[in-house]
């Protein structure tokens, strides 16, 4: 009797015991309370929203920041610091009314004391980012805010920007003209607020370490530690407790290890010392394991420009026949995999209505077709010095990896003209300033978007039209026309008709487009990022071991 019932107390505590292990199991399933690591290329050196342009900076300021807008993991505009807006009919006024439980947070802050978010620090941010002062690099992108022109030109005071806070609890931004993508805008790192009394509290020095930045956002900054003479610089976050979506936040902490280089990063993760990694180098490794998830998006097209001021190059036919001499057909045997095949400008991460623009508007009708006969003949009526073209080079940073395909080019162009155009590589810093001095006849050149827009990338070659040689009116009162339509819909054409009279011109001469990847192990889940600005998300990263 006694050992039956010792069998049955044995017996009960084994199923006490598997109860027990079965709830951990759930409750270490969830993949939450992880810290997760990530390397960064190098310092951010400034983490102010409205000033920074530095690419490290951006994955720091989105998850410590947040604005009225963000995008989501499938790049859907969602409510995040508002609750709500409403858009007048006429599109130029857009109404936000805030949260009430956002709040402002910093490492050495009791919880009673944090001060919640309110309308005037959208204000504030938003003169500060218009503000001829700042010199923020984003700016531009907001003229449409009634008045925007004119204060950034130093023409009006910010008070006279088209934003405004009637109370407490709502921000109002007035247009000059219809914008479709202000929503769009708003979910920029730039766009998030800025609170002007301990903006000023900082003395100078906003945004510049760990005690002179103040967060909104899922995480809040603990620690920077940096030393430009010592390894082992890092930041790290902690999940914040008062965030209004709190008990979503699946991420205990985050660590961000701070490289020197991209080699170094790559490092790091191919030892599993991170957890993710961002990087423009073809993952072969990575797409053939099924030990790791790797995200693809074609953000950046390369061609390539001439330089205005080359006498040789000033000739339109000139260009005309190279542009003709290019068979993109066989550049793709020389193509590492890491690149497509451009025709147009606009690369295929950017979206339109919910797709790739590039689905909607082919690029391949666009670009000037391959036609050596007709390239030739044009060449020979060109009146050119002897060797005039022999003397050109083709300036390529030494970083790029497909070198390859533009030895194809100049060996297709040899063929045709007789004469050969070399190519020169040099490291990105020299690449950069030469450039800059007017240094080169022909180089190797990209556009990338800053967010997933047409309009950016299309602005972008207008304010380098003199770098390009780019003199259209028609391309200019084209951009001016984008204002007066509404619907993207009505739009989309209107893109591919500023691409062509780029090509037309024979200014850029597309070639590739690249991808880039985000890579992190396959038992980690929901850590996503914006190819555009290139930050990386943890507010919903869990970790399954």
């Amino acid at each position: 009797m006694k050992r039956l019932l010792l069998k049955i107390i044995s017996l009960f505590l084994i199923a006490e015991l598997i109860i027990l292990l079965t709830a951990c199991a759930k409750k270490e399933n969830t993949g939450t309370g992880y810290l997760f690591t990530c390397t960064l290329s190098g310092n951010p050196q400034c983490i102010d929203p409205q000033y920074t342009d530095n690419e490290n900076a951006e994955t720091v300021i989105a998850n410590i920041m947040e604005g009225l807008l963000q995008l989501d993991a499938y790049g859907r505009i969602v409510l995040a610091g508002a609750e709500s807006y409403q858009i007048s009919e006429d599109g130029l006024t857009y109404e936000f009314k805030l949260r009430n439980d956002c709040y402002w947070y910093h490492a050495g802050m009791e919880d009673k004391d944090a001060k919640p978010v309110t309308s005037k620090d959208y204000v504030f941010a938003f003169r500060r980012l218009l503000d001829p002062d700042t010199h923020a690099p984003h700016a531009n992108d907001f003229l449409c805010i009634q008045n925007a022109s004119d204060v950034l030109a130093g023409k009006q005071k910010t008070e006279k920007l088209g934003v405004s806070a009637p109370n407490g609890a709502t921000v109002v931004f007035k247009l000059e003209y219809p914008n479709e993508e202000f929503l769009l805008l708003l979910t920029q790192n730039c766009a998030v607020p800025c609170n002007e009394d301990f903006f000023i509290s900082t003395r100078g020095r906003y945004g510049l370490s760990d005690d002179t930045i103040l967060c909104n956002g899922a995480f809040y900054l603990t620690k920077w530690l940096y030393d430009d003479y010592a390894s082992g610089n890092f930041l790290t976050f902690r999940k914040n407790s008062l965030y209004h979506d709190a008990d979503q936040i699946a991420p205990s902490s985050l660590q961000f290890n701070i490289m020197r280089s991209q080699s170094e990063v790559d490092e790091e993760f191919s030892s599993k010392n991170s957890d993710c990694i961002f990087t423009t180098t073809y993952p072969i490794t990575y797409l053939n394991s099924s030990n790791y998830t790797v995200i693809t998006n074609s953000v950046r097209t390369w061609g390539l420009i001439f330089n205005p001021e080359n006498e040789t190059l000033k000739n339109n036919q000139l260009r005309q026949a190279l542009a003709k001499g290019i068979n993109r057909e066989t550049l793709s045997e020389h193509m590492n995999q890491n690149f497509k095949t451009a025709y147009g400008i606009i690369p295929p991460a950017v979206q339109i209505l919910g797709r790739s623009y590039r689905e909607l508007y082919a690029d391949e009708p666009l670009v000037i077709p391959y036609e050596p006969a007709e390239a030739g003949e044009l060449f020979d009526k060109i009146s050119l010095p002897m060797n005039a073209v022999n003397a050109l080079k083709i300036l390529i940073p030494d970083s790029f990896d497909s070198k390859e395909t533009i030895l194809a080019i100049c060996q297709e162009w040899q063929t045709i003209f007789g004469q050969y155009i070399g190519i020169e590589s040099v490291s990105y810093s020299e690449y950069q300033q030469r450039l800059t001095d007017g240094d080169y006849s022909i180089a190797l050149y990209s556009f990338k978007p800053e967010c997933n827009s047409c309009e950016n990338i299309l602005q972008q070659i207008s304010e380098q039209s003199k770098f390009l040689g780019l003199n259209s009116q028609e391309f200019r009162q084209l951009l001016n026309s984008f204002s007066d339509y509404e619907l993207l819909t009505d739009k989309f054409k209107l893109y591919g008709e500023a691409e062509q009279i780029i090509l037309n011109q024979h200014v850029f001469i597309p070639l590739f487009y690249q991808n880039s990847y985000l890579i992190h192990a396959s038992n980690n889940k929901d850590i996503w990022f914006n190819p555009f600005s290139k930050a990386i998300y943890f507010q919903k990263a869990k970790h399954f071991s």
